[in-house]
């Protein structure tokens, strides 16, 4: 998925389940990078159960292979 595919769905998401999208970003960013899902939470603003939600989100927009 290109960075400009990957800005709307995140952008999307963010809308969707009502938080700050460049804390939804930060997060994705550091998954992407390799960090753990704890890592993740305690590096943004975001709560476990909205990094969840943004995980779900995630897969179910997912492109299937």
């Amino acid at each position: 998925m290109d960075i400009e595919n990957q800005n709307q769905m995140l952008i999307d998401i963010s809308t969707l389940l009502d938080i700050e999208f460049k804390e939804v970003k930060k997060f994705v960013e550091l998954m992407i990078d390799g960090y753990n899902f704890e890592d993740g939470v305690n590096a943004c603003s975001l709560t476990t159960s909205e990094c969840k939600l943004v995980l779900d989100e995630i897969q179910k927009r997912k492109p299937k292979a």
